[in-house]
């Protein structure tokens, strides 16, 4: 099988979110996680890697959009 674990970059440092991943999917501003067996996660965030040899997808904060005053 071929189940990923999601990563997410938090304060310099990744965080493993979710294991057994067989879907990653986007919904507007944020990606739907699932596993095989059905559990599910919104995480909002951009993508920064894939590692297909390793089953790995990176994710990032995404960026607030600045505050104009």
């Amino acid at each position: 099988m071929c189940e990923a674990t999601v990563y997410l970059a938090e304060d310099g440092q990744e965080k493993e979110i979710m294991r057994d991943v067989m879907l990653v999917q986007p919904e507007g501003d944020a990606w739907l996680l699932v596993t095989l067996l059905g559990e599910q996660k919104l995480v909002r965030g951009t993508i920064k890697k894939l590692d297909f040899l390793k089953h790995t997808v990176h994710l990032s904060q995404p960026e607030e959009p600045a505050v104009r005053s």
